[in-house]
């Protein structure tokens, strides 16, 4: 009875291991790729028959850095049949790599013609030494009697005609065999540069994916295969183009897309979403805040309550939450864009191709014309340059993400600055650099010290500058010039503002002592902004910093 129990349980075993023991490996492509700022959804399909019951797909050569809890695996068309099981790894024991094999046989013979060379190589220079020393020998001889003998003119003539025929084809043979050399040393680099490349996409495409399924008959089925990939992302970058006289900023919106993950995304519809795939989506939790004393907190370097050994709560997702979806529309660039509860997304028309690179590769993802206002913003007490700044209201269909941007003015470029994310609808101010239609100078005016009082002696500081500011644009130009008065740090020190007036700035803290004039200039206009202050003080003292 044992013996029977024993033998059934492992026929059990073995009808259970051969249940999906028919297995067909699929030949598949990549179709699409959602590719996030961490990350990549990479969707291949493939197409093959396969028997009624129960068997086993294999995809072979997947990227090694793949998120096994991230596997999808779907029939594309109606099939009479149940996906059981499916799941990706990476096996123990590979199969050779046919293509490493191959070249390294081409390695092999490579170097093997090398040392065939390189021993015609050694002959050659052997047959120059050998040629050589038989000159030196025949004359060191020559005319000597030997058993009386000695060798004729005649033969001389000839012996030295062989060793000079001699030479000269060896050295020929040297010269010939050594640019062959050259010509397979250079094969043999590109040859190992192939290997290593091969090698390295080899080991990048390292995992299998198996997908166990049941048919109720036998049929062909188109199945789909969804993995996320970690070394891919994509950044943002941006162009602006401003005209300043027109009133215009056109916004062009790259995509730096780089993904090293052995596949070549060959033709494939490529999608950008801007939320990250990989960040934690979970509500952050508050541990108790325990106050107490320091000595208290630490005890021999660690921390005294479990709720303090706990780490802190990763950071939370910056994703925009829209109230609903709303449907695609497309731009000039014919790119398709949409709006889901935590992402943006938008899918570059045509087919794309992206290879696995340590290089990055940039997409255009659309191009538009803003609205603009623009206006020039200059700071003569700290630095003689007008800055060009536009406010612009984001009327795209995405978000204007952190990244860089190129920012030209008039066809010409101006600067490289930051932008901040920018949400659609949203308003916000640009920095296009320096604005070489303003000049801008600032003239100190007399600067006049006086000592006053016999009791309470005093000192006054008069202060007095003029900020020149001239429009070059063609036409009427905003101009915003800010200026400081000083501040008192302590009672005995008075400050009186004198110009300008009150009425005729905007201050932004009177704690700062900071203001600004705002104005619209005609072209060619030139206008002066007075600032002037007195200082009183006691006279004994010295101001610092100096005024």
């Amino acid at each position: 009875m044992k013996f029977c129990s024993i033998f059934t349980i492992a026929l059990c075993a073995l009808l259970t291991l051969g249940a999906y023991a028919d297995e067909h490996e699929v030949e598949s492509s990549i179709l699409e790729v959602s590719l996030f700022r961490d990350g990549a959804l990479v969707t291949r399909q493939g197409t093959l028959n396969v028997p009624s019951g129960k068997s086993t797909l294999v995809f072979k050569n997947l990227p090694s850095q793949v998120d096994p809890t991230a596997l999808q695996a779907n029939f594309v068309n109606t099939a009479n049949g149940l996906i059981r099981n499916a799941k990706i790894f990476q096996p123990q024991n590979r199969d050779e790599n046919s293509i490493i094999e191959e070249i390294q046989t081409r390695l092999d013979a490579a170097k093997k013609e090398k040392e065939q060379k390189l021993r015609t190589l050694s002959n050659a220079k052997a047959d120059v030494v050998f040629a050589s020393s038989m000159r030196t020998s025949f004359a060191k001889e020559f005319g000597k009697i030997n058993e009386g003998q000695t060798l004729t003119l005649a033969q001389a003539k000839e012996l030295a005609e062989f060793v000079g025929q001699t030479q000269k084809n060896a050295n020929e043979q040297i010269d010939k065999v050594e640019i062959e050399i050259k010509a397979v040393d250079k094969t043999i680099k590109e040859i190992e540069k192939e290997l290593r490349e091969a090698t390295e996409k080899a080991m990048l495409l390292s995992s299998v994916a198996k997908v166990e399924i049941e048919m109720d008959a036998a049929s062909e089925v188109a199945i789909s295969l969804s993995y996320m990939v970690n070394s891919a992302r994509w950044e943002p970058q941006y162009e602006l183009r401003a005209y300043p006289d027109q009133g215009k900023l056109n916004f062009g919106y790259f995509a730096s897309v780089w993904q090293f993950t052995g596949e070549d995304w060959s033709n494939i519809t490529l999608s950008l979403h801007t939320n990250q795939a990989n960040r934690q989506g979970n509500v952050p939790e508050l541990y108790p805040l325990n106050v107490g004393k320091q000595e208290d907190y630490y005890r021999k370097g660690r921390f005294s309550s479990v709720a303090e050994r706990a780490a802190p709560p990763p950071p939370q997702a910056d994703v925009f939450m829209a109230e609903e979806a709303v449907g695609s529309r497309l731009s000039a660039q014919k790119v398709a864009i949409t709006v889901s509860t935590v992402s943006f997304q938008a899918t570059i028309p045509g087919q794309i191709t992206v290879p696995s690179s340590r290089e990055r590769s940039s997409y255009k993802v659309l191009e538009a014309g803003l609205e603009a206002e623009f206006w020039s913003e200059t700071v003569p007490r700290a630095q003689l340059d007008a800055y060009l700044r536009a406010r612009i209201r984001n009327t795209l269909e995405l978000p204007i993400l952190p990244g860089q941007a190129l920012a030209f003015v008039d066809g010409k470029l101006s600067s490289k600055v930051s932008l901040n994310k920018i949400l659609p609808e949203e308003e916000t101010e640009l920095s296009l650099g320096v604005d070489g239609n303003i000049v801008v100078k600032r003239i100190e005016g007399a600067q006049k010290d006086s000592n006053s009082g016999f009791i309470d002696k005093t000192t006054t500081l008069n202060r007095e500058y003029k900020n020149e500011v001239t429009n070059l644009h063609t036409v009427a130009h905003k101009l915003i010039v800010v200026d400081q008065f000083p501040i008192a740090q302590n009672s005995k020190i008075e400050i009186r503002r004198k110009a300008p007036p009150t009425s005729e700035v905007e201050i932004e803290d009177e704690n700062s002592g900071v203001f600004q004039w705002e104005a619209t200039l005609a072209p060619k206009e030139e206008k002066v902004f007075k600032t002037a202050y007195e200082v009183i003080y006691p006279r004994d003292w010295n101001l610092f910093p100096e005024l």
